[in-house]
This record gives C-alpha cells, sequence and structure tokens, in this order.
C-alpha cells in the first residue's frame, strides 16, 4: 500500500509551529467537529493536517483514517488506523456509515471532494473528530463557499459541524547569505502593517550565486487558523449571509497577514516577497485591504468618541451617508458657545495649576450634560467651549436640545458655584443659533478634527460674547423653533461684531 519510499509523520514543533500549539490545544478540547486544512494544491495542508492529528493522539487517542490513495505517502503511527475506500459516493457512505457504529474514535479523510463530502458531513453530525484536508483557493471563513455550493444547506447548518479552518500558502525565504537589512519608515510600514507606528529594521533581498539571484531560496508555509464555536459561529454566520465584517478575537482567529509578519519581522521572509505574495494576491489583498479599513475604521471611531457620546459614533460608523459626513455635506446645525465670564482677571492672579484644575471641575459635568443631550463637542477655546447639535447625525429636534442643554449647563454651574467659595467661582455667558453650515472633517492623515463652517457659527460666538454671566441669548432661527416650548423674551436688536444689519435677540428664561 506505501510507495517505495514513505514519508514519516511530522511534529507541530518539527514543522516550526511552535507558536501554534497552544491555539490548537485550545481547539482540541472545545467539543468536536471537522477541523479542516486548505489551500491550493501543493501547499503541505495534508503534512499540517496530520501534525496537528499527531498532538491530538498523544493523549492515548485511536483514529482510523480514510483515502482512496492506493499508495498514501504517509507511515502511520501503532495507534492509526486505514481504510482505502472506492471512489464512489456509496462506497464513502458505506464505509463512514459502518465506522460509526463500530466506534467513537476520530476520523482523518485526506481530501474532502465532491464524492465523499455527504458521507464526511454524516460522521460530523455524530459530534466527533474528523480531521480533513480541503483543495480550494479561498481562505478562512470563505471557505465554507465550497459546501454551499456543493450541499445547497444554509451558512448555519454548515458552521454548525465545523470546529477550526486552518488556511495555508506558501512564501519564498529570504536567502540569509544576501539578504540585507534596510529601515523602513512609519508611514511604509503602515502599507505593511497598519497598525505600526514606528520605523522597523526589516530585510530586503538582493540575490547572489546561492539563491541564482533571486533573493529566495526554498519556500515556507504561511497559515491562518480559524476556531468556530458558540462565540465566533454567529460573527461568521453574519459575514456570510449579510457582509457584516466583525473582528474576531485574536484567540480564536489568527490570520496570514500575522503570520506572515512574524515571518517579515524575524528576518524569514523580505519586505518584496511579503508585498508580492500578501498585498498583491487576488485573495490575501482582499484581507490586506479589509484590515486597513478597520483600522482607518478605528481611527475615525476613536475621534469621534471622544467628541460624541457611543450610541452617536455607532450611528456614524453605520450610516450610509459616512463618506459625506467625513468629507464635508451642508447640514442644518444648532451651534453652542459657551464661555466664561469675568476669568482673565481670575487668570492673572492665579497659578496655571490652579487655573486648569478650576476649568476641569466644571467641563467634566458640562461635557456629561452635552452628551446627554447627544450634542457634539466641536472644539475647546481656552475657557470657551464650542457645541453642535444636528450634526454629524441629523436630529429633528436640535433646537430643543441645544437650549435645554444651556439650561442645564447654566444650573449645573450654579449648583457647583454653591459648593465653592466666591473667590473661585465661574459663570457662563451662552450665545445659540441655529441654520446652515458645512460639516466635515478638516486636517492631515496625522491630525483631523470633526467641525463645522459658516455664518451661523460666527453668529453664535458673536450672540455669546453679549451674554452676561448667567445668561443664554439665542439667535430669532432658535427661538423660532422653541418659542412654544421653552419661556423666551425679546433683548431687542442687537448690533453684532461683524454685522452691519442688527439681528433679534433673545433671552432664555429657565430660573
Amino acid at each position: 500500500m506505501h510507495p517505495p519510499n514513505p514519508l514519516p509523520i511530522l511534529t507541530l514543533q518539527q514543522l516550526d509551529l511552535e507558536t501554534t500549539i497552544e491555539f490548537v490545544h485550545r481547539i482540541l478540547q472545545s467539543p468536536p467537529g471537522v477541523f479542516a486544512t486548505t489551500g491550493q494544491s501543493g501547499t503541505g495542508k495534508l503534512t499540517a493536517l496530520l501534525a496537528v492529528v499527531q498532538e491530538f493522539t498523544k493523549s492515548g487517542s485511536s483514529v482510523k483514517l480514510f483515502t482512496e490513495d492506493l499508495n498514501f505517502p504517509f507511515v502511520l503511527p501503532e495507534n492509526w488506523s486505514i481504510q482505502v475506500v472506492v471512489p464512489t459516493e456509496a462506497a464513502w457512505t458505506e464505509a463512514i456509515e459502518n465506522s460509526i457504529q463500530d466506534s467513537s474514535i476520530p476520523f482523518v479523510i485526506d481530501m474532502l471532494n465532491l464524492i465523499n463530502y455527504k458521507a464526511v458531513f454524516l460522521g460530523a453530525q455524530q459530534k466527533r473528530w474528523i480531521f480533513t484536508c480541503i483543495d480550494t483557493p479561498y481562505i478562512g471563513i470563505d471557505v465554507v463557499y465550497n459546501f454551499r455550493d456543493w450541499i445547497g444547506i444554509n451558512y448555519s447548518e454548515i458552521l454548525q459541524q465545523f470546529s477550526c479552518i486552518w488556511s495555508q500558502t506558501l512564501l519564498p525565504l529570504l536567502c540569509t547569505n544576501c539578504a540585507q537589512p534596510v529601515q523602513v519608515g512609519v508611514e511604509a510600514m503602515k502599507l505593511l502593517d497598519p497598525n505600526s507606528h514606528r520605523t522597523e529594521e526589516l530585510w530586503k533581498e538582493v540575490g547572489c550565486e546561492l539563491c541564482e539571484q533571486r533573493g529566495t531560496k526554498t519556500r515556507g508555509a504561511v497559515y491562518e487558523i480559524l476556531q468556530i464555536d458558540d462565540e465566533t459561529r454567529p460573527i461568521l454566520q453574519d459575514y456570510l449571509e449579510n457582509n457584516i465584517i466583525t473582528p474576531l478575537p485574536n484567540t480564536k482567529h489568527q490570520t496570514i497577514q500575522d503570520c506572515a509578519r512574524a515571518l517579515l519581522r524575524e528576518g524569514t521572509v523580505g519586505i518584496e516577497t511579503y508585498k508580492r505574495v500578501i498585498t498583491q494576491n487576488p485573495i490575501l489583498r482582499v484581507q490586506h485591504l479589509l484590515e486597513h479599513e478597520k483600522y482607518r475604521s478605528a481611527q475615525m471611531q476613536d475621534m469621534f468618541s471622544r467628541f460624541v457620546t457611543r450610541q452617536v459614533v455607532d450611528r456614524i460608523m453605520h450610516s450610509s451617508d459616512f463618506a459625506e459626513i467625513v468629507a464635508g455635506e451642508r447640514r442644518k446645525v444648532t451651534c453652542v458657545f459657551c464661555d466664561v465670564r469675568n476669568f482673565t482677571s481670575y487668570a492673572e492672579t492665579a497659578s496655571p495649576d490652579d487655573i486648569f484644575a478650576l476649568l476641569n471641575s466644571y467641563f467634566q459635568d458640562i461635557i456629561e450634560i452635552v452628551f446627554q443631550y447627544e450634542g457634539t463637542i466641536d472644539k475647546f477655546i481656552g475657557d470657551s467651549i464650542m457645541l453642535v447639535f444636528g450634526a454629524p447625525t441629523e436630529q429633528i429636534d436640535q433646537e430643543i436640545r441645544a437650549v435645554n442643554c444651556a439650561i442645564a449647563i447654566q444650573r449645573k454651574v450654579a449648583e457647583i458655584n454653591e459648593m465653592r467659595t466666591n473667590l473661585d467661582v465661574v459663570n457662563l455667558g451662552i450665545g445659540i443659533n441655529t441654520g446652515e453650515v458645512i460639516a466635515g472633517c478638516l486636517g492631515s492623515e496625522r491630525r483631523m478634527d470633526y467641525t463645522v463652517l459658516g455664518d451661523v457659527v460666527n453668529v453664535a460666538a458673536r450672540l455669546e460674547s453679549r451674554a452676561i454671566a448667567k445668561q443664554i441669548l439665542i439667535s430669532k432661527e432658535t427661538f423660532t423653533a422653541v418659542q412654544d416650548k421653552i419661556s423666551c423674551r425679546s433683548v431687542g436688536e442687537l448690533s453684532l461684531k461683524g454685522k452691519a444689519d442688527k439681528l433679534s435677540a433673545f433671552e432664555v428664561v429657565y430660573e
């Protein structure tokens, strides 16, 4: 049955896969199912699979291997048995059914294909370990597309049968004779690893006589391991059915990019090889670009979360208008300016530490109130705060929210002042205006902020400058929207700096 020179089954250590052992152990200690190694022909997936099974049998378990190959190329351990199956659907069904009845030992099927997949899934439904190979260009969970086409059942039923998908491909390894170290700058590193934030020393392929000027010698495997269990199954199903991508825990998912980067950093793989195979391979390129999108998404979420509540961030990130939100859009907003009155004289005599401590004690409570009314903190300008309602997400009641938020802020400041001495109290003047602005992100990749621009902002700032301590002044546009719900009184027409015409203004009555 064996070829003239049968191969020994290697261990994970012999395959330089020590870093995967803990990961594999966690999977093998989980509920049983199909453990599949996948990849294109010649990538060594059967070698890797048998190494995993070898790790599994360290506990003393017996194994039964099924194959259509009369000359199976590996020498099996003594506690393994082998059955050669005629390549027909009926023969496979009979072989699996009889073995299920005979024992509960794990099965190894050297290659899952169109002839035997029904029988294999029959065995998987009996809640036993089935180790197998799948010849496919797909990587990770996308391997499931094979079974959807073969079996015709839904993704949920397919995922129930799997415990792990291990995908692998081969990379040319660096020629150590001619490799040269090279310093890679921060921006260039981000193209290789979006999570990198520093200059790193990597290795470049050069070429010599030993490697025939290629810069590489031999090839080595890089792999992706995906554990499928009760935690990851719903996430994977959402991806397959709805194209919703949610990052998996690192303890359940190691990507080919993770593996390749580890080899890149340790000098086993060169820069150009990584770029060519990982960033230009049609399948892996998608994953590589997805990593960058996840990184940019995380950056954007982090930026917005400094100014708005987590609920608003989630709405922004899932909005179909996200590109417009970031790039800039015309939007009706209500702009609020809050400024500390008579603070300059206090600042002239107080120490910087006292100034910051005093302002932060007030701002901490003010920020909580802003988030309560789902406003956006546009910026802090010294002892002033600029708030926006109606951007980045629409709020049909933005004027009510803005004015009620201003009232709540004034009341909170008065409450804080009651607990302080007369020497270190803060009083605010607030100005509010409503109208159309341009809202979006300004800056560069290094520094970017979300803000609004337009005359509406200027008028709100001018109203704030005219407000005395504890006063809230609003424009006619804001008053029109709130007059039926909030008590206000006219203060007549005001001359505002930079405005040729006087503007009608109103004071909010909130005592």
